[in-house]
């Protein structure tokens, strides 16, 4: 199953970095409006026969990186609640 995990950009700028790990392990990155859930501009790093093996572990490490600041600060608070920023400054 596609797992798919996405994090609002820190300055507020309207855009999101969406990471989507395939079944076979391949991700895929795109940089997309907030408010867009689809994008077909993405680049895709195979989990074999990948010319960019560690450019893979470490995009695998921050969609694990990405699902624990989701976890601890999800994104729908901030929303709800803006002072949460004025907070962590």
């Amino acid at each position: 199953m596609s797992r798919e995990i996405e994090r609002i950009c820190d300055m507020r700028g309207g855009f999101k970095l969406r990471l989507l790990k395939q079944e076979d392990g391949d991700i895929c990155v795109s940089v997309l409006q907030e408010s867009h859930r689809v994008n077909f501009n993405n680049v895709e790093f195979c989990n074999s026969g990948t010319q960019s093996p560690r450019t893979h572990k470490a995009l695998c490490a921050l969609f694990k990186a990405m699902q624990e600041d989701e976890e601890e600060r999800p994104h729908s608070n901030i929303h709800q609640n803006p002072e949460l920023l004025e907070s962590e400054k």
